[in-house]
């Protein structure tokens, strides 16, 4: 009989290729940095941060809103994701 600790079947799922937990963490580090430009985009459009091109351009601000909204789907969809298990999954 086998005894496996969480830890090491973490670790086991996190660096195999094509993994669940993989791909999610990845999803979010996008989701993530898709969140950052999007906030920084849409102030500057909005002429909030200063110095920049984008500086009072609405056209920055929506391109902001729509990076915000996605970045807001993929956390959702990869905590819908997450919830999606196979039968005999942990």
């Amino acid at each position: 009989m086998v005894v496996r600790t969480l830890a090491w079947t973490i670790d086991e799922r996190a660096y195999r290729p094509g993994c669940p937990l993989a791909m999610r963490a990845a999803v979010r580090i996008v989701a993530i940095g898709l969140l950052l430009a999007g906030v920084v985009f849409f102030f500057q459009g909005i002429g909030i941060i200063p110095g920049s091109f984008m500086t009072g351009r609405s056209e920055w601000a929506v391109i902001g809103a729509a990076l915000v909204a996605g970045a807001v789907a993929l956390f959702w969809l990869s905590g819908i994701a997450a919830k999606k298990r196979r039968p005999g999954e942990r």
